[in-house]
């Protein structure tokens, strides 16, 4: 007996990303049952034309549109998704019915992970995933082996407008395509923009090595892939500029480049964020040892001077906050934000434990250049 198998595919659409942005925003809606079926016919005759073979196979649509992010995630849930409900379907194709169209209800999908996700913005490029589950030997096969839509992928005219009437947007090119093929084309744009071993980590969380994977970014913070995790090494400035990436930065060039460092960390961890990836943060040397909480308490070896402010906010740029330095009698403490939320939560603990007082914001990293530790700004006389 021949066991079904799943093929997961992919309509690959450009679209007019100014829909997405200003004051009368929207996003792609969502379709009903009904309006799913029919576009799902249409795609189905498009695929029919590539793969003949296809018609003695299921074919399984949800009337959402994503962003690469939600496809591109461990485990791939939204194939995930679409696998379970074909399972609870029926164990293959409804007799007179070779679709399996999944539409929302009050707008809501009927799988969790087929609802896109609201805190993504949606791209230039969305995506609408397709289940092709089949139980004749040699169709999937043949499609591994083959790629007809390289050449061939294009759909027709009718399904594009049934895509634009149904989801609201303008299409500028839309065709099929595959997971491995839109793993490639994110891995070119990283690439180009100087990052490629995010991509590596995000291939790693994705197809798993049978060993442990480590990376350096071009400012040289450590990531490594290992036991289902993304595990980063974050370097205060102290110990970045003194033992860390930064120990061969000239003395007048370390604000900005412990600037870049933090913010090609923070990217990292942002985009590994979006797409679902855990990152487990350690401090140097303490592999065993992860972060808590959601930002970093370090002791300073530096003595503060007497007319040091209680309260120094190092910031750059756009960025914000990269640390706080804290200055109670002759105890000198660093506070370094290590989420989203750990600007609002280290102030909360300062506050919290009395150690407020007067706050400098100086517009800048302030440290001194011979010890190449953080210090307080200076009081105003």
């Amino acid at each position: 007996m021949v066991s079904t198998r799943h093929r997961h595919i992919l309509l690959g659409i450009e679209t007019d990303p100014t829909l997405y942005h200003g004051e009368n925003a929207r996003r792609p809606a969502l379709l009903d049952t009904r309006q799913t079926g029919e576009v799902l016919a249409h795609i189905a005759t498009d695929l029919y034309e590539v793969f003949p073979a296809t018609a003695k196979c299921t074919l399984s649509m949800a009337g959402a549109l994503f962003d690469q992010v939600q496809v591109l995630r461990p485990h791939f849930p939204v194939f995930g998704a679409l696998e379970s409900l074909w399972q609870t379907s029926g164990t293959g194709r409804p007799p007179g019915n070779p679709h399996l169209a999944y539409g929302v209800e009050g707008q809501q999908m009927p799988h969790p992970d087929l609802q896109p996700d609201a805190a993504i913005v949606p791209g230039s490029m969305q995506l609408l995933p397709l289940l092709l589950s089949c139980s004749r030997d040699g169709v999937l096969d043949a499609m591994e082996i083959d790629q007809p839509w390289s050449e061939n992928g294009q759909l027709a005219r009718a399904t594009i407008n049934s895509l634009e009437a149904h989801f609201q947007i303008a299409i500028r090119h839309a065709r099929f395509m595959s997971v491995s093929h839109l793993g490639k084309l994110l891995q070119m744009q990283l690439e180009q923009y100087g990052f490629l071993p995010l991509w590596e980590l995000l291939d790693a969380a994705m197809n798993p090595p049978p060993e442990p994977l480590e990376v350096r970014t071009a400012q040289g913070a450590r990531f490594e892939w290992r036991n289902g995790a993304v595990h980063g090494f974050f370097e205060s400035f102290d110990w970045w500029a003194n033992h860390g990436s930064g120990v061969a930065v000239k003395e007048d060039q370390l604000q900005a480049a412990y600037a870049g460092w933090v913010r090609g960390y923070r990217r990292y961890q942002s985009v590994l964020g979006s797409h679902g990836i855990e990152l487990v943060q350690h401090l140097p040397g303490l592999e065993d040892a992860a972060l808590d909480g959601s930002f970093l308490l370090e002791e300073s070896t530096v003595t503060p001077v007497p007319d040091s402010t209680p309260v120094t906010e190092h910031s750059a740029g756009d960025m914000g906050v990269v640390a706080v330095t804290v200055v109670s009698g002759r105890r000198q403490m660093n506070f370094y934000p290590l989420r989203p939320t750990g600007v609002d939560e280290l102030h909360g603990y300062i506050h919290n434990h009395g150690l407020g007082g007067d706050t400098a914001y100086p517009g800048r990293i302030c440290y001194d250049g011979k010890s190449r530790h953080l210090v307080a700004e200076a009081m105003p006389s």
